[in-house]
């Protein structure tokens, strides 16, 4: 399940504006979202203001981490309005401020002005297009900024109004949802890790695969909630079922059986990784869940790429694959990947690989020994592969990209040719398990920070 947001609305009206008639008839409409939790207000006097304020911070008190709410106000009242801005600057969980207009202030271009009305209120609902106009084209007096026009006609058709509040709302409180046209929507900014495999079997089945990821479904629900698992079938010329994991899952099949087809087997797994922390092998590898729990935990470098210390069923610890990478997806496709030019024929992509990453001045080194993963026991007579390993193919091709590099440099010794097939996704599974965002309000004032660390290492 994608992350999602607890929210709690307030919608807070004069008793004679248009907000009041127009949430009347979208509280009972079919457009008003379900799960939508709000409390809709009217005050016209500043005692029953005050008492609404009271009712709001009662109801503040009652969201602790972690099952804080994000509060939304809406609201046609300028009182309530700042109440709001000033909820949003002082209260720790998030609040977004919404403003209905009936006519157009006539504001003063200040510094106080524009951190009320623009910085601090997230959306300024305008009715009529008539209204939404006028805003966009006026001059000397300050535009409110992040308009959103409900009138939709040209685009929505009859009840554009509604339907627009209805598209507002989502978009505010469901990154998972399908939007007013139809679109299917989601975010994955709770993914720390992926774990990406691949295959080719022909032979009886894919308990290779399945396997695995039964064992991976056991793991703790908490780590298995922030993992992706990527699983590519490289053009496998056998038929299957692929069975319900509690994963975040996607599969994908290449359409095409391409011999030998590594290479362009990981840059899909790497196109299909939601997170920037990749770690990448063949299906005789698994990764026990401690070492899971520690790769997803860090920030890779950009300019490091790991290898994976292994161990044996007998427990002795060796050296890692050279198919088993740890590494940042953004600084594989910098780098192009895997060459393409290899696929056909066994051998060499791998190789050829650390030597781009290394021309480049990526330094490859060794994650901590006791973070290791373990060496499967696979039915190599009925889920495997009865492929012919000769290197003599691609030994003359990876010769020339060998010199390439020597004599003309690191933009060298790589064809950059990727994705020469076609593929489609088989599965695109997510946990049952909801995630909600750890609230961190200290992390925007660190940006001084993490520029300063941009001008320090400006490689």
């Amino acid at each position: 399940m994608s992350y999602n947001f607890p929210v709690k609305m307030f919608v807070i009206s004069s008793k004679d504006g248009a907000l009041k008639s127009f949430w009347k008839s979208f509280e009972s409409s079919t457009y008003i979202p379900k799960d939508l939790d709000y409390s809709f207000l009217c005050a016209s006097s500043s005692k029953e203001l005050n008492q609404i304020f009271k009712e709001i911070e009662n109801i503040e008190v009652d969201y602790k981490e972690p099952n804080w709410s994000m509060f939304i106000f809406l609201t046609d009242i300028e009182s309530i309005q700042k109440y709001a801005v000033k909820m949003k600057l002082t209260r720790k969980e998030p609040t977004i401020v919404m403003r209905w207009w009936d006519i157009l202030p006539n504001l003063e271009k200040t510094y106080k002005n524009r951190l009320l009305y623009n910085r601090y209120t997230g959306i300024n609902l305008m009715p009529t297009k008539e209204l939404y106009n006028t805003n966009a084209q006026v001059k000397g007096i300050l535009r409110l900024d992040n308009p959103v026009l409900l009138d939709e006609v040209e685009l929505l058709g009859d009840d554009a109004s509604l339907k627009m509040m209805r598209h507002t709302l989502l978009g505010l409180t469901q990154p998972k949802r399908k939007d007013i046209f139809g679109n299917s929507k989601n975010s994955y900014g709770h993914i720390r890790l992926t774990v990406a495999t691949h295959f080719y079997i022909n032979q009886d089945n894919i308990e290779t695969i399945t396997t695995l990821l039964e064992t991976y479904a056991n793991y703790s629900k908490e780590l298995l909630k922030h993992i992706q698992f990527v699983i590519v079938d490289d053009g496998s010329p056998i038929d299957y079922e692929i069975p319900k994991f509690d994963l975040n899952l996607t599969w994908i099949k290449i359409d095409r059986d391409i011999r030998w087809n590594q290479a362009g087997a990981k840059n899909l797994c790497m196109l299909y990784a939601r997170s920037n922390n990749v770690v990448i092998s063949d299906v005789d590898h698994i990764f026990p869940e401690h070492t899971l729990k520690w790769l997803s935990s860090r920030n890779i470098s950009h300019r490091r790429f790991y290898k994976v210390y292994r161990k044996l069923s007998n427990g002795k610890i060796i050296k890692g694959h050279s198919n088993l990478f740890y590494l940042s997806r953004a600084r594989w496709f910098e780098l192009f990947g895997m060459d393409e030019e290899f696929s056909g024929a066994y051998g060499a992509e791998d190789f050829r690989f650390v030597k781009n990453f290394k021309n480049h001045g990526t330094i490859q080194s060794y994650i901590p020994k006791k973070y290791y993963c373990q060496i499967r026991d696979l039915d190599r007579d009925k889920s495997y592969h009865s492929l012919v390993r000769d290197l003599s193919f691609n030994t003359s091709v990876d010769t020339r990209k060998r010199m390439e590099a020597d004599y003309f440099g690191a933009d060298y010794g790589h064809s950059r040719s990727m994705f020469n097939y076609t593929w489609h996704i088989l599965v695109d599974y997510e946990t049952s398990s909801a995630v909600i965002p750890i609230i961190d309000r200290t992390w925007r004032p660190r940006w001084w920070f993490r520029q300063l660390a941009s001008y320090i290492c400006s490689c």
